[in-house]
């Protein structure tokens, strides 16, 4: 007889026996909550005593703009050190994301309309510019590799793609060539202002310098827009797999009371 009750699954009576002989079928790995959970990171004791020791080692003149925010409180100026590492950590990745966009679409603007992947060496760069190419192929040379155009680009650090965008360059570079990386509307003037401030920040963080002034919500969204200025699908990968956001919106821990010494009259616990 019909029925519109959906099949029912097999009892244990009736399902399938299984073979002794057969293959077993391959354990597929959890995942998910399932899966097995990463080590928990060792806790750290924040005691007088240890603090006194980082301070030492990191010095009182890196944390003076730590305590400055703390108001004189360790405990609270080696917290804000933590997050300010915790945010550089996860500002790199964006930069990283624009500096290998812009090197790599210079590099392919630049060897396709000259029609050399070594334009570097016949274009009239000024000494500065000429010295930095010539000893990024020294520092390859010394690793014993070959040098090939692409570790040549590689090697030429964030500065050297900025000043490309500067005035002396802009009849030689921008105005024959690297204009057409961007859209019409844009201004070589704005392009180079806002990558000489991201170039600013990168250098801080890859000094180890404190963020503790600066705007960095800011600062993430102007690299984010910059990074957009040449390809809109890097920028949402970028923006889709960064950790900036979730870092920034962490707060550090409160910090735990002491317990008060007793009285003299009362016989301690």
């Amino acid at each position: 007889m019909p029925t519109d009750q959906p099949p029912q699954p097999p009892t244990p009576e009736e399902a399938p026996a299984v073979s002794p002989t057969a293959p077993k079928q391959p354990t597929v790995p959890p995942h998910g909550p399932e899966a097995e959970a990463a080590p928990a990171q060792p806790a750290f004791d924040y005691s007088d005593k240890q603090l006194r020791i980082l301070e030492k080692v990191m010095s009182t003149e890196r944390l003076a703009p730590y305590y400055a925010k703390a108001r004189g409180d360790q405990w609270v100026a080696i917290r804000l050190y933590e997050r300010n590492t915790k945010l550089s950590e996860a500002l790199y990745g964006v930069l990283q994301g624009l500096e290998v966009l812009l090197r790599n679409s210079i590099h392919q603007k630049l060897a396709r309309n000259i029609g050399a992947e070594d334009w570097y060496d016949k274009a009239p760069f000024v000494a500065s510019e000429r010295d930095e190419i010539e000893r990024a192929k020294r520092t390859i040379a010394h690793r014993f590799a070959p040098v090939t155009p692409g570790r040549v680009i590689a090697e030429l650090n964030f500065g050297f793609w900025v000043r490309m965008f500067s005035g002396p360059y802009e009849k030689l570079f921008w105005v024959k060539h690297l204009h057409s990386i961007y859209a019409a509307s844009m201004q070589r003037g704005v392009l180079h202002d806002r990558l000489t401030q991201i170039k600013t920040l990168r250098n801080r963080i890859a000094h180890h310098e404190a963020l503790i002034k600066r705007d960095v919500q800011k600062d993430y969204r102007e690299t984010l827009e910059a990074i957009g200025w040449i390809s809109p699908t890097v920028r949402a990968w970028v923006e889709s797999t960064n950790c900036f956001e979730a870092r920034y919106v962490e707060r550090i821990p409160k910090k735990p009371k002491v317990a008060a010494p007793p009285k003299d009259n009362q016989a301690p616990p």
